[in-house]
């Protein structure tokens, strides 16, 4: 019996540090990616109606709000076009959705604010999925364009999309696929791909497949002049092209042709605007991501305008309007000294957004886009429109809980130390949590400046740092605490060893916060 409750103790000892473990990754962003898309016998996956998400990395902290119709708006209850509007559907992936961009930040959104600014009727509707390639978008239109009643339709396509028009699954996730005459010839209903394994809902999990190197099977494949297996949407920005891509191009054409049957159909406008990738606009962006991302040994071997040039190629021979943005945001680039992507994340910065947006009403505006009904009424221009958003001051989120712990801890104060002076526990609570605050807030904004690629790297030489100098602080006492754990341990005592973790790891730390005043705040942190 005694064997068995040893072997307890350390099962509890191991799931403990597991499970601390566990807690730190999360803490520190590489846990488990949440979602806001659930399965769609359809679609293969659609966005969730009313989900809420919180998505945060050191590059952007983004909310994302989804309203009883799916789509990133303001509430509706019908998708009904209201009378004298002119309605801008738009399609897309993670680009359109925005899920890098609060909705304020997003060229969706600006397209709407400045044309409503200019007194035009006008309702710009975001139909942006995370993860859809074109075949999806077109498939989600068929569905419910009778009913949102665009006038115009304006499709985002990105470089992968080519690759994953050619698929009939992405990563196991079953999904609609067209041929080239624009017939789809693999459609739902789908079954639901298997809930995920337990380990791989684990932060922990997730890290072992990236130091494991597991690859996504079925959609890799290795170049010619590449060092190792890529991910086979990476295939149009390669040269020589594959075998498996000129069956894609040819379904991405027949996506087109459908997408442009179905505008007709409606009696909508169709315009494609392929949204360029960072290496297209920035080389020296993308020759580290040829050579460092991608493995290759040649950048003969690499062609980011490929992509863009493929679906500019196919509108053109399905006479389907189409912008080309490449310049336009170059010379953004060029004017202002700032990139349009994030360094680590590849979707559109705020600033990206920005100037796509200014391109789109440019060109569209000149184009003819709307007709005589919604003319310009007011004149004004992006600059305007921005500082016309609400520019009332908010209370930052850190005050309120700044103010209800300084609240709760004097409290707990006063009830600890009935002796002291009235006047002195709001003071010292007061400047402990301002240290920690200044800790936490400054902190954060210090690694704001540095690289993102570093940023991480540095929270975690920071944590190590603090956690370094508690065993240094605590001595000899390491010693004790570890013949504690043994002796618990081996007397079976598993039962009572989440208690002692816990009262060993906090008295630990008071300790060595109470003996070092100028480490106390970043141990308090620490909590």
């Amino acid at each position: 019996m005694k064997a068995i409750n040893v072997l307890l103790a350390l099962l509890v000892s191991v799931l403990i540090a597991l499970g601390v473990f566990e807690g730190g990754l999360r803490l520190i962003g590489t846990g488990p990616t949440e979602t806001i898309n659930d399965f769609d016998e359809a679609l293969g996956w659609s966005k969730r109606p009313g989900a809420v998400l919180n998505r945060a990395t050191k590059e952007y902290d983004v909310t994302l709000e989804i309203n009883d119709l799916g789509l990133r708006e303001d509430p509706m209850t019908s998708a009904a076009k209201p009378d004298g509007t002119y309605r801008v559907l738009c399609l897309g992936d993670s680009f359109t959705l925005g899920y890098t961009v609060e909705r304020r930040d997003l060229f969706v959104e600006q397209l709407e604010m400045k044309w409503q600014a200019e007194g035009r009727s006008v309702d710009v509707l975001n139909a942006g999925t995370e993860g859809y390639s074109t075949d999806q978008e077109v498939v989600w239109l068929l569905e419910n364009g009778d009913a949102f009643q665009p006038d115009l339709v304006l499709l985002f396509p990105y470089d992968n999309d080519i690759y994953w028009n050619g698929q009939k699954d992405y990563f196991g996730k079953q999904k609609p696929r067209f041929d080239q005459a624009g017939r789809l010839d693999h459609q739902g209903p789908f079954t639901a791909p298997p809930e995920k394994g337990f380990f791989e809902s684990l932060a922990i999990g997730r890290l072992a497949q990236l130091f494991g190197g597991t690859a996504p099977q079925g959609h890799t494949y290795r170049p010619v002049g590449g060092s190792r297996e890529l991910l086979s949407e990476f295939a149009p920005v390669v040269l020589p092209p594959t075998g498996f891509l000129t069956d894609a191009v040819l379904r991405t054409e027949g996506a087109l042709i459908a997408l442009k049957q179905k505008c007709d159909e409606l009696g909508a406008r169709l315009v494609v605007a392929p949204i360029p990738s960072h290496s297209s606009l920035e080389p020296e962006f993308g020759e580290a991501f040829a050579t460092q991302r991608l493995g290759l040994e040649s950048l003969e071997n690499f062609h980011p305008d490929g992509p863009i040039l493929t679906m500019l190629e196919l509108c053109a021979r399905n006479d389907i309007e189409a912008l080309d943005s490449r310049q336009a945001l170059k010379d953004a680039i060029e004017s202002t000294g700032e990139s349009m992507h994030y360094a680590v994340d590849w979707h559109l910065s705020p600033t990206g957004n920005r100037h796509f947006a200014e391109f789109l009403d440019a060109s569209l505006v000149s184009s003819g886009v709307f007709p005589a009904e919604q003319a310009v009424t007011a004149e004004t221009d992006f600059d305007l429109v921005l500082a016309d958003l609400d520019q009332r001051p908010q209370m930052p989120g850190w005050i309120r809980w700044y103010v209800g712990l300084w609240i709760a801890l004097t409290t707990l104060y006063y009830l600890t130390y009935k002796d002291e002076p009235a006047w002195q526990p709001p003071l010292k609570v007061g400047a402990m949590l301002g240290m920690i605050f200044t800790i936490v807030i400054g902190g954060t904004k210090l690694l704001a400046l540095a690289p993102p690629q570093m940023a991480q790297g540095i929270l975690i030489v920071f944590v190590l740092g603090i956690l370094g100098f508690v065993i240094f602080k605590l001595g000899r006492r390491v010693s004790t605490i570890l013949e504690l754990l043994k002796a618990f341990t081996l007397r079976g005592h598993w039962y009572l060893m989440p208690l002692v973790t816990i009262l060993l790891t906090i008295g630990s730390l008071l300790v060595v916060a109470a003996s070092s005043p100028l480490v106390a705040p970043f141990i308090y942190t620490l909590f």
